[in-house]
């Protein structure tokens, strides 16, 4: 019973601070909406349709690049940082871990339609992720980053998920992911929790690789479940 109340509490919390989130990120796309509208009042109705059609469009991607920034802002300040864990879902790490997802979450509308490029990159970055020199992240599916590590010349391809977290009965399961050097992870592949991928290591598109999988160096794995079909 005191779950339930918890969580009800906490979802009504979460809900009225996605409001305020989304609306203070709108605030900037708004206000060029605006001085359009007003900079247009004398011009024929056409024109001043396509003009502030034009801005409408503009201010939908400065609102997405607003929502980024300030969760980057807020993933800076709070450096998430959680380790190898089992608590109960009713928990102070389970809401730090549900505040930090949230934020993930209301990032994630615009991560989807900025990746892959370099905004995403500072995004998953100031969330905490540990991206390597040169790797290429085309994935908007990457949950709990600040316990995920990628390391140099990777690729981790298009709707990969990469998710640290499961839940067990009642726990909570956090276990960091890593993925080494040189390592191609296929178009909607799934790493699990606990996963370490080895260097020079090609994970199949579509393969599901199972928690707390260790896959060595060189190999290449593929199916549900995952399993070693070559070495390289």
């Amino acid at each position: 019973m005191l779950w339930k109340i918890t969580q009800n509490v906490l979802t009504t919390i979460v809900v009225l601070y996605t409001g305020i989130h989304w609306g203070l990120a709108s605030v900037p796309g708004l206000y060029f909406v605006l001085s359009v509208f007003e900079l247009t009042t004398g011009d024929l109705l056409y024109y001043r349709a396509l003009y502030i059609g034009i801005s409408l469009g503009i201010a939908y991607v400065m609102w997405m690049l607003s929502t980024i920034l300030i969760t980057s802002i807020l993933g800076f300040i709070f450096k998430p940082s959680i380790g190898s864990v089992r608590v109960p879902f009713l928990s102070l790490t389970s809401i730090r871990w549900g505040f930090l997802n949230v934020l993930d979450r209301l990032a994630k509308p615009s991560v989807h339609h900025m990746v892959p490029s370099w905004i995403t990159d500072f995004y998953y970055r100031a969330m905490g992720c540990k991206i390597g020199k040169r790797s290429f992240v085309s994935s908007d599916r990457i949950n709990d980053p600040y316990m995920v590590t990628i390391g140099d010349n990777s690729i981790i391809g298009s709707k990969v998920i990469i998710t640290p977290h499961l839940a067990e009965k009642n726990d909570l399961v956090l276990s960091p992911v890593t993925i080494g050097d040189n390592c191609l992870i296929g178009l909607g592949a799934q790493i699990n929790p606990g996963c370490i991928i080895g260097d020079d290591v090609v994970i199949a598109s579509r393969a599901i690789v199972p928690k707390y999988t260790t896959i060595p160096k060189g190999e290449v794995w593929a199916g549900i479940p995952a399993k070693r079909i070559k070495k390289k």
